[in-house]
C-alpha cells in the first residue's frame, strides 16, 4: 500500500490494554514529530482468573478432562458388557442381567480361586472388577508423589499383606481379601484419614493414611488367576479369544498425551532438549565458566586460562556447586581477588546437576563418569520421556546392567524439570566451540556456523510487510509447534505462546496496527514502551543486593526447615512452601503466639504446611491483583472460607458470630509488618488505592515479556526503526508535561479513564532516542533531585503539544474487544438436590462435619432417563430432574418487539446458549434478525457491546458490563475503568447506568459500534 504520509506510531502495551498515538514527522534529517494526528485507547481481556491469575484455559481444561474421565469410564463398562455377552458370560437380556446384582461380587472373587463359577458368576465378579480397577501410577504426572506418600504406603502395605500360594494363610488375591474384610464388618475403599499425634518434643504432626488402596498390578494378578483357575474347570467357555479380549478391556490404559517442549532458539524446526539433559548441564557450565572472570587489585580483568577453565568444569561435573571460595583455592587464585560474578547474593556456580544426582551411591555411583556422554545423554533421555515406572526399571536392568533396586532409585530420582532454550542437534555443534578455546556463548554460536542471534529474527532480512501477519508464523522461536496443516487455523497451523496474556497481548497489536496502516499507511518509525528499570546507581544496586542476598539467604533457611518437616530432600521443596513459612514467620517474632489472623488459633510449623493452613489475600486480589508478600498472610482454612471475598473488616461481623474478636485481630495485626498491617483496619482498602506503586505486578511480568517479543513482532512492518523505551521514563515525562492533569485527579494519574493509556502513547511517541540517553545519562550519574532538574527544564516537543494531545484524547471514543463467544461455565460446580417448590438441598462440611442444608434457589435442572426408575417420572411421562445446579452467567440479551410494537428483554443464559448451539449451531445463536423466541428482534446485547441512548437529554455512548437474569442491563461510558469495584464502593460517585428494554426504548437505544482504532458507527434510532 502506498504511503500516505510520515508518522510515528507510539504503543504503550500492557497486559489488558493498547494505547497508541500517531505523530505526524517533519522532513527534517533525523524527523521530529511536529503534530498529535490520532490517539486512541483498546482494552481487551489477558486470558486469565483474576483471583489466582491462571490462564482460564486451565480451568477449563481441567473440566475437560474430568467430562472425559467420566465418558471412558462410561465407555470401557459399555465395552466390557458388549465383550461379557458377546462371549456367552452375560445374558442378553436386560433383565436377567439385573437380577445378577443381588450377587455378592466380593464372594464370588474368592469362590472363584478354588471353586468353579457359572459364566454369569464370572461376569458379575469381572464387571465389579472393572468398576474399579486400582491405582496405575504415572512417574512423570506423580513425580511430587515420594515413597512416604500415604497413597504408596497403603499400595505397599497392601502387597506385602498378600501372597499368590496363599503362604501363612494370606489372601492370594485382592479380591480375597477384600471379602474377608466384608465377612469382618471392615470397610472395602479407600478410605482416606487423618489423625494428629504429639510427638517427643510436645509439637503435633498429622498422620495421614488410607485404610487400603489398590493398585493396577494387583488387578492383573487377580484377573490371571481366577482365568487360571475357571479355564480348566470349563476351558470351552474360558478360551484363549475371550481372555485375551477381556483383559484388554479391563487394563487398556490410554497413554498420555505428550507435553511437546518449544522450538530450539537456534533451529526453530527442532524441540528444546531437558534442562536435565547431561549435555544441557554441560552447555550452561561452559557457558558460565567461559564468562568467569577474576577481578584483581586496580579492577583488572583476567579470564580464566584454558588450564583453569577445565579443572573448574571437571570439578563442576561431578559437583552439584561450587562455592567462590572452593574455586579460589580450587585454581589457588591467592591475594584479594573476587570473581566478575560474585556478590553478595551469589556465592556459587551451579555444577551438573543431574550427574551429582546420577552419580550418588545409591544410582550408579562412580560408574556414571566413566559412561559415554553420548550414553550419559541416552538413559537421562528415557528417564524424562518413559512414563511407565515398570518398563523405565526393566530397560534400565537390560541397558545399563544395574540391579532391581538401584534401577527403581535411578527411576525415581528427581532430575531437573523443564527445558533449555536449545535442542539436543544445536548443543552438539555448539558444546565442542565452547570446549575447545575459553570463547563467550555469541562467539560459540557463530563458531559452530550459526547466524547470531540478532540476525535470526525475520526482520533482519528488511523485508517490509504490508501489514502484520499472525504471529506464530514468524516467531517461530517463541511458540510450540503447530500442526503445519495448511487447512488449519493459523493459531492450530503455525502453534502459540503458551502465555494468554501475550498471545492476546500480540493478537490485538495485529487487529489494531493493521486497521490504522489501513486508514493512514506504513508507519516511518514505531516505539514501544518496555517495562524495565532504569539504570541503578551504584548506592542503589549495593542496597537491593544486600536485599536480595538476605531474601536469598532466608529461603534457604526455610528450605531446609521444610524439607525437615516433610522429610523430602530440599531439592523438591516448593515455593508455595517456603512462602508459607515467610508468612508465618511475620504472625509474630514469638513462634508460640502464631496464629490465625482472623480465628486466633495457634498455628505450628507442621499445620502451617498442611492442608488445613492456606496462604491468603489480605485484601482481595480480584479488587487489587497485588500478590506481593504484603498482601499475603496465612490463615485457617475455615476462616479463609468465612473472610471470602472481602477485606478483613467488611468481614468483621462474621467473624464475630464465630466468636472472633475484632480487636483481637486487629491486635494480632499490629505484630506483622508496617506494609501489611494497616490493610486490616476499616480503611485499609482506601489506604492501600492510595499507594500506587507495585500496581498490577503480574500484569508487569507479563508486560515485560509481551514488550520484547512484540518489537520483534513490529519489526516486520518498520524493520529498521522500531525501537523500546522504559516505562518509568513515560511516568515522569508525563507528569512534567502537565498531561496528567487532562484527565483530572488534581494531577495524578487517573487510572479509573481507560484513556489514560493514550496519553501514555503520546508521551511515548515524543520519547526519541536523544531524549532516552539524557535521561539514561541522567538516571545512571545523579541523585533524584538531579534528575528531576533536568525533566524541569526539558521544554515541550513543540509549543501546543499539549494542546494536540488534550484534542486528541478528549476525541477519543475508547475500544472495548466485544465478547461474542458462547463459550464458558454453564453453571457452578455445585450440585443441590431437588426437594420441590423451589427447594434445594446441599451437603457442606463444616469443622470437618458434614452436614445438610435446605434452602430456596433457583438452579438449571437436570434428568436422566437412564435413571428414570430411580426418581420418578413427571405427569406428562418424561424422567423426573433430579439434581441442579446455580448458573452463573448470561450470554446476551435480545430486545424484541412484542405485538403491541413495545420492547421487551429476553435474556439468554449461558446453559441455554450451548443447549441452542448444539441443536442448531452457532449461526442461529447469532442470528441477525431471528430472536431465539421467534419474536421480531431489535437488537441483541452481549458484554462489551456498545449502545447510544438519551440520558438527561445528552446522547451517551456505552458499553454493556453486566446483563441480568431479570432483563436489567447495567451499562458505562466507554472511558469508565475500574467500573466493578468503583460501583461497589459507597465512597466513589461513580455508578452504573441501567435500563429495562422497554425503558431502553423510551431513551432511544440503539447499538452502536466502535473500530479498534476508535471509529464510532451509529445507524441511529429504529423505533
Amino acid at each position: 500500500m502506498p504511503q500516505k504520509m510520515r508518522y510515528r506510531l507510539a504503543l504503550d502495551l500492557g497486559s489488558t490494554s493498547l494505547g497508541w498515538a500517531l505523530l505526524r514527522l517533519n522532513t527534517d534529517t533525523p524527523p521530529a514529530p511536529v503534530a498529535v494526528i490520532k490517539a486512541g485507547s483498546r482494552i481487551f481481556s489477558d486470558g486469565r482468573n483474576p483471583k489466582d491469575g491462571s490462564s482460564l484455559a486451565v480451568t477449563r481444561r481441567e473440566a475437560r478432562s474430568m467430562r472425559r474421565r467420566r465418558d471412558r469410564l462410561l465407555k470401557r463398562k459399555a465395552r466390557m458388557m458388549r465383550t461379557l455377552i458377546e462371549h456367552g458370560f452375560f445374558p442378553a437380556d436386560d433383565v436377567a442381567r439385573k437380577a445378577l446384582e443381588a450377587l455378592s461380587p466380593y464372594s464370588l472373587r474368592a469362590k472363584g480361586l478354588d471353586e468353579a463359577l457359572k459364566p454369569e458368576e464370572f461376569a458379575r465378579a469381572l464387571f465389579h472388577i472393572n468398576q474399579r480397577r486400582g491405582f496405575k501410577s504415572n512417574r512423570k504426572t506423580d513425580k511430587k508423589d515420594n515413597d512416604s506418600s500415604a497413597l504408596k504406603s497403603a499400595i505397599r502395605q497392601l502387597h506385602a499383606a498378600l501372597d499368590a500360594s496363599g503362604a501363612d494363610g494370606k489372601p492370594r488375591t485382592v479380591g480375597e481379601f477384600l471379602y474377608r474384610r466384608e465377612q469382618a464388618g471392615q470397610t472395602v475403599r479407600a478410605r482416606y484419614r487423618q489423625k494428629r499425634v504429639e510427638k517427643e518434643d510436645g509439637k503435633t504432626r498429622i498422620d495421614k493414611s488410607y485404610d487400603l488402596y489398590i493398585d493396577r498390578a494387583m488387578i492383573e494378578a487377580e484377573f490371571d488367576a481366577l482365568w487360571a483357575k475357571q479355564s480348566t474347570l470349563n476351558p470351552q467357555q474360558f478360551n484363549e479369544t475371550a481372555r485375551a479380549e477381556l483383559k484388554d478391556c479391563l487394563l487398556h490404559q490410554r497413554p498420555l498425551k505428550p507435553v511437546k517442549p518449544g522450538r530450539c532458539t537456534l533451529m526453530p524446526e527442532e524441540e528444546r532438549a531437558p534442562l536435565a539433559l547431561p549435555s544441557q548441564q554441560r552447555f550452561r557450565i561452559y557457558q558460565e565458566v567461559n564468562h568467569l572472570y577474576v577481578l584483581r587489585e586496580g579492577l583488572k580483568e583476567d579470564p580464566l586460562t584454558l588450564e583453569q577453565r577445565d579443572s573448574l568444569v571437571d570439578a563442576l561435573e561431578r559437583n552439584g556447586k561450587r562455592s567462590f571460595t572452593q574455586i579460589k583455592k580450587l585454581l589457588d587464585l591467592g591475594g584479594v581477588v573476587q570473581f566478575n560474578f560474585e556478590d553478595p547474593k551469589r556465592q556459587e556456580l551451579k555444577g551438573n546437576i543431574t550427574s551429582a544426582i546420577l552419580s550418588k551411591k545409591e544410582h550408579f555411583g562412580d560408574a556414571w563418569f566413566d559412561l559415554a556422554p553420548e550414553q550419559q545423554d541416552a538413559i537421562v533421555a528415557q528417564l524424562a520421556s518413559e512414563e511407565n515406572e515398570t518398563k523405565l526399571i526393566r530397560w534400565l536392568e537390560a541397558i545399563t546392567g544395574v540391579d532391581e533396586a538401584r534401577a527403581e532409585a535411578i527411576a525415581t530420582a528427581a532430575l531437573p524439570e523443564g527445558y533449555g532454550s536449545l535442542s539436543a542437534k544445536a548443543l552438539e555443534r555448539i558444546l565442542p566451540e565452547l570446549r575447545r578455546n575459553v570463547v563467550t556463548y555469541d562467539k560459540a554460536v557463530l563458531a559452530a556456523g550459526f547466524e547470531h542471534h540478532s540476525h535470526i529474527s525475520h526482520a533482519a532480512t528488511g523485508e517490509i510487510f504490508p501489514e502484520l501477519p499472525y504471529y506464530g508464523e514468524y516467531l517461530q522461536r517463541h511458540v510450540g509447534f503447530g500442526s503445519g496443516n495448511s487447512t488449519d487455523t493459523p493459531e492450530k497451523r503455525f502453534g502459540k505462546i503458551a502465555n494468554p496474556t501475550v498471545h492476546i497481548g500480540l493478537n490485538q497489536v495485529r487487529v489494531v496496527v493493521n486497521a490504522l496502516i489501513n486508514r493512514y499507511g506504513h508507519p516511518s518509525e514505531v516505539i514501544v514502551e518496555v517495562a524495565r528499570d532504569l539504570k541503578q546507581s551504584q548506592e542503589q544496586r549495593k542496597e537491593d543486593n544486600e536485599r536480595q542476598a538476605k531474601n536469598q539467604r532466608r529461603n534457604e533457611r526455610l528450605r531446609g526447615e521444610v524439607a525437615a518437616v516433610l522429610q523430602i530432600s530440599p531439592e523438591r521443596v516448593r515455593h508455595a512452601d517456603i512462602q508459607k513459612l515467610i508468612l508465618w514467620e511475620e504472625l509474630s517474632f514469638d513462634p508460640a503466639d502464631r496464629r490465625c489472623p482472623y480465628s486466633g488459633v495457634q498455628i505450628s510449623a507442621q499445620m502451617v504446611l498442611g492442608d488445613q493452613v492456606e496462604i491468603e489475600h489480605i485484601l482481595p486480589f480480584s479488587q487489587t491483583l497485588d500478590d506481593s508478600l504484603n498482601n499475603k498472610t496465612v490463615a485457617m482454612r475455615q476462616a479463609n472460607r468465612i473472610k471470602g471475598n472481602r477485606t478483613p473488616w467488611d468481614a468483621r461481623v462474621d467473624f464475630e458470630a464465630q466468636g472472633w474478636s475484632c480487636t483481637a485481630m486487629l491486635d494480632r495485626a499490629e505484630q506483622m509488618p508496617k506494609n501489611k498491617r494497616y490493610r486490616f483496619g476499616e480503611d485499609g482498602y482506601q489506604r492501600w488505592l492510595r499507594e500506587d506503586k507495585d500496581f498490577l505486578a503480574r500484569a508487569l511480568n507479563d508486560t515485560r515479556y509481551l514488550s520484547r517479543v512484540a518489537r520483534e513482532y513490529l519489526s516486520l512492518i518498520c524493520p529498521q526503526a522500531t525501537r523500546v523505551i522504559p516505562g518509568q521514563m513515560t511516568a515522569m515525562l508525563r507528569a512534567k508535561f502537565g498531561l496528567n492533569d487532562i484527565l483530572g485527579l488534581n494531577g495524578e494519574k487517573n487510572r479509573n479513564d481507560h484513556r489514560h493509556h493514550a496519553v501514555d502513547a503520546c508521551v511515548i511517541a515524543v520519547t526519541d532516542q536523544g531524549m532516552l540517553q539524557r535521561f539514561a545519562k541522567a538516571s545512571a550519574s545523579a541523585r533524584e533531585r538531579q534528575l528531576n532538574r533536568l525533566v524541569d527544564d526539558m521544554p515541550l516537543p513543540w509549543p501546543s503539544y499539549r494542546d494536540h494531545v488534550a484534542r486528541a484524547v478528549n476525541h477519543i471514543w475508547v475500544s472495548h474487544k466485544p465478547d461474542h463467544g458462547h463459550e464458558g461455565a454453564m453453571h457452578n460446580d455445585t450440585a443441590y438436590s431437588l426437594l420441590g417448590n423451589g427447594m434445594v438441598s446441599v451437603r457442606k462440611t463444616v469443622d470437618g462435619v458434614r452436614q445438610k442444608e435446605i434452602g430456596t434457589l433457583k438452579v438449571i435442572e437436570f434428568a436422566d432417563a437412564r435413571a428414570a426408575d430411580r426418581h420418578g417420572v413427571l405427569p406428562n411421562g418424561a424422567p423426573r430432574p433430579y439434581k441442579g445446579y446455580k448458573g452463573d452467567s448470561n450470554y446476551c440479551i435480545e430486545i424484541v418487539r412484542n405485538e403491541k410494537g413495545k420492547w421487551e428483554g429476553e435474556v439468554i443464559s449461558t446453559f441455554e446458549a450451548y443447549q441452542l448451539v448444539r441443536q442448531h449451531g452457532v449461526k442461529r445463536l447469532r442470528h441477525p434478525s431471528l430472536s431465539v423466541s421467534g419474536n421480531p428482534l431489535v437488537m441483541r446485547f452481549s458484554l462489551n457491546d456498545v449502545v447510544r441512548l438519551v440520558v438527561d437529554e445528552r446522547v451517551r455512548t456505552m458499553r454493556i458490563t453486566n446483563i441480568s437474569g431479570n432483563g436489567q442491563v447495567f451499562m458505562c461510558d466507554l472511558n469508565e475503568a475500574n467500573v466493578d469495584t468503583r460501583n461497589r464502593n459507597k465512597a466513589d460517585t461513580f455508578s452504573y447506568t441501567s435500563k429495562y428494554a422497554g425503558s431502553l426504548q423510551k431513551a432511544k437505544g440503539r447499538q452502536a459500534s466502535v473500530s479498534p482504532i476508535g471509529e464510532l458507527r451509529d445507524s441511529g434510532f429504529k423505533e
